[in-house]
């Protein structure tokens, strides 16, 4: 254009530009003629630059005056998703040279705007370039202006579900394979946009590879599967043995349906959302049991707040709902900061009052250091030293024993934008990975409901449960994780040799025959959170007021901090046949202090509780014992008194306390023995005693059923007595380590019973959380009872 050679050594802005260039010349038709780079045009006090700038044709260019363009481009040389801020520049030009239309491109994503009219003016994002043939057509020119960017959620869904009927029409697929097999098509389109190869995902490529393809070559699409399977190598999304599966013809329909859509310029939100509105569609009753309701999701996400650097676990992650939300929350906030820090550099630098063309220079570099921060993935799809690089290689962990599942959560970040590389198929109650105790700042799940963990479920005993001993995977987590995981996988594998249990690695399974899973589940979170850790769980409304698991309670109870209780409307979960009424429970973790605070509330109630109970033992015993004693038989009475003046007694021992339950805290079992002879007669009186031991002993075993019927009921008075010292001890423990708990039940939250979510669906969580924040801060006042908020009863969900 500027028929000129330039170094590019240290201009990577000048190579995105030139290709940029040669994509508008030969793909969108345009003549060097039309082009001009470095454009600038006075308006106010600065010169607004372009990188590109496109006229409808030659003559308009070059005449006098200059007539307003047609297109005006901005490149940058990062490859992080368009940020429309960064690209003032080129939206100025396009503002003062009365431009409609306006691109921003990087070294990976383009978008393409529209300009408003008016002031201040504003620009929309819409789905594509016009070409060079559009300008004299009205009509054309029209259905671009008015095509918003890319596709919205219901348009991508519509055709997610177009291709699956193509597969189950065609190739007569269940709807699972018929889902697998549109994942790796999908994936074959994010490998052609991430990787550059414009226009190989398209009809008239295909078209023109076949004119060309002798018989004995592979087909097309097998060979892009096979790079799409080497570019995603890292992520484990497939194996080596997985194929495509499908013909040629049909490979052709699906990519004739999906060609128009771009994913590189399709938001995530959107991609996800109706990604996941496929799946919910597609799996309704198979897979319905993966997905927690995204308003709930967002809900317990949001509660819990997680931060940058904060490590987050789902041990039962299905589809990855909450490790998708708490990926896009902390991106949020990453997102935020970075670009206050961009607007705080600029007005720095253009406080400067440097050359035009320095500050700029200076801008962009300031700011493609800062969107570097932004970037998820390596230009190879590796893991990157960035923040969000971060994010999605080094804290987002999860875990399904459904293959399925949990190959769906892989995919399903990816779409939603990164953050899947944590996430295995495997066992949620076994450690993998970097999933082990002691580890996780927030774990958010929704466990598995009505199932059962049995001790037919063994360490080693299933692909899922398999403790790992490849070499390469041992020096990878030695390495990252250090000597806590070690020490942890070599536990583990002397388990499986042992042959244990499952249950036997929870306090609440050991020994058991089988526990429902999703009270494994509760121990198992708080296993994983460190001290302090937060946690979010959707459980059966029968764990919080079932008496019969009051033990559950007092575990937990004993271990963490309840936080918050949210009850869901029946509804909740209707749409994927779930009938249990469920809750939200928030708890954190003891942290070391509490952990203390807690020994301490529990020795003091001991200290003021334990002689009162200890009194009532001993008063039960001496009310009980000359009756056990003579089995309530007059006759042995008096016999045993008579005895008693010989030297012979038979007496009821002493009551003693048995060892304290290993779970929850609470009194040892009062243990009574049965009554015993003592005494030595002296010579003088020994044959008279052993006739009247006889004659007690006969005179007893006459009444033994009225003395082990009174020794039972003894017991069962001991039993009373333990169970209401445990209850005064937990009450009096409740008053000295006492804090104040959310509670919540929204009549709402977002999602009907055919599960429908979205706008005009009626959600009370919003509302919910923002009583939440009041009441977080009220706490964080100290909870000062004058200044306690007003918060509304809760309703009946």
């Amino acid at each position: 254009m500027r028929k000129e050679w330039r170094d590019v050594t240290t201009k990577p802005e000048e190579v995105v530009r030139q290709k940029f260039i040669r994509i508008l010349v030969e793909h969108y038709g345009y003549d060097l003629a039309q082009l001009d780079q470095e454009r600038r045009t006075q308006h106010g006090h600065k010169s607004p630059r372009a990188d590109i700038v496109v006229w409808q044709s030659a003559a308009d260019k070059i005449a006098k005056p200059v007539r307003a363009p047609v297109l005006v481009v901005e490149c940058k040389t990062d490859s992080i998703e368009i940020q429309e801020r960064d690209y003032y520049q080129g939206e100025s030009y396009t503002r003062a040279s009365g431009c409609e239309f306006f691109v921003a491109t990087n070294a990976r994503h383009t978008s393409v705007f529209r300009l408003l009219p008016g002031l201040p003016g504003g620009f929309v994002a819409i789905n594509e370039i016009p070409k060079a043939t559009d300008w004299g057509d009205a009509k054309r020119l029209k259905e671009i202006k008015e095509s918003l960017r890319a596709f919205n959620r219901k348009e991508f869904q519509d055709l997610l579900l177009g291709c699956h009927n193509i597969l189950r029409d065609v190739h007569k697929m269940d709807p699972g394979r018929a889902f697998d097999t549109i994942s790796k098509v999908l994936f074959i389109k994010m490998y052609i946009e991430r990787s550059g190869q414009h226009g190989t995902f398209s009809v008239d490529y295909l078209d023109r590879r076949a004119a060309v393809r002798l018989p004995t070559d592979p087909a097309v699409h097998d060979g892009l599967f096979e790079q799409t399977k080497s570019y995603y190598q890292a992520d484990e999304l497939f194996t080596a043995a997985d194929k495509l599966d499908i013909s040629e013809a049909t490979f052709r329909r699906i990519v004739k349906e999906l060609e128009r859509f771009d994913l590189a310029k399709t938001g995530d939100d959107i991609k996800g959302l109706a990604f996941e509105r496929f799946l919910g569609t597609t799996f309704r009753g198979e897979l319905g049991q993966f997905f927690t309701p995204r308003p709930v999701v967002e809900f317990m996400v949001d509660l819990l707040n997680p931060a940058e650097g904060e490590l987050v676990c789902d041990p039962a992650a299905g589809s990855g709902g909450f490790l998708i939300r708490a990926f896009e929350h902390v991106r949020a906030m990453i997102q935020h900061d970075i670009q206050a820090k961009k607007d705080a550099e600029r007005a720095r630098i253009e406080a400067l009052k440097l050359p035009e063309e320095e500050e700029e220079q200076q801008i962009e570099a300031a700011f493609a250091e800062l969107n570097h921060e932004l970037l998820p993935s390596g230009a190879d799809n590796k893991p990157i030293d960035t923040r969000v690089g971060r994010l999605a290689w080094q804290c987002i962990y999860g875990t399904d024993a459904e293959p399925r599942a949990a190959r769906t959560a892989k995919m399903n970040m990816v779409m939603h934008g990164d953050g899947h590389g944590g996430i295995h198929y495997h066992d949620g109650l076994v450690d993998i990975n970097g999933i082990f105790d002691g580890r996780f700042d927030v774990v958010l799940t929704n466990p598995p409901f009505g199932s059962n963990v049995g001790k037919d479920q063994v360490l080693g005993g299933s692909e899922e449960a398999r403790i790992p001993t490849d070499p390469a995977y041992i020096a990878a987590c030695k390495k990252r994780y250090g000597k806590a995981w070690e020490e942890n996988h070599n536990r583990l594998l002397q388990l499986e040799t042992e042959g244990t249990t499952i249950l036997d690695l929870f306090d609440i399974g050991a020994g058991k025959a089988n526990r429902p899973t999703e009270l494994i589940f509760v121990e198992r979170c708080l296993n994983l959170l460190k001290p302090g850790g937060r946690m979010g769980i959707v459980l059966p409304d029968g764990n919080l007021n079932n008496p019969s698991l009051a033990w559950l309670r007092r575990y937990a109870e004993g271990r963490a901090k309840l936080l918050a209780v949210v009850g869901l409307p029946e509804e909740t979960f209707r749409s994927s046949d779930a009938t249990v009424k469920a809750s939200l429970v928030f708890m954190t973790k003891f942290t070391d202090d509490e952990s203390a605070a807690w020994d301490a509330a529990w020795e003091q109630a001991q200290t003021e509780l334990d002689p009162k109970f200890d009194g009532q033992r001993s008063d039960l015993h001496a009310a009980y014992a000359p009756r056990i004693v003579s089995c309530d038989d007059k006759a042995a009475a008096t016999l045993l008194g008579k005895l008693a003046k010989l030297g012979v007694t038979r007496a009821l021992p002493v009551w003693t306390q048995g060892e304290p339950p290993a779970y929850p805290l609470g009194v040892g079992p009062t243990q009574q023995a049965k009554p015993l002879w003592a005494g030595v007669p002296s010579s003088k009186n020994k044959d008279a005693a052993s006739e009247l031991k006889r004659d007690a002993q006969a005179a007893l075993a006459a009444a033994t059923k009225a003395g082990d019927a009174l020794l039972s009921e003894l017991k069962a008075k001991y039993r009373e007595v333990d169970a209401a010292h445990t209850a005064a001890l937990w009450a009096r423990v409740r008053e000295l380590f006492d804090y104040p708990v959310f509670v919540a039940a929204p009549k709402a939250v977002g999602i009907t019973s055919t599960g429908e979510t979205g706008e005009g669906v009626t959600n009370d969580l919003t509302s919910t959380l923002a009583l939440f924040r009041q009441f977080e801060q009220w706490i964080g006042k100290g909870a000062p009872v004058l200044e306690q908020p007003n918060f509304p009863e809760p309703s009946t969900a």
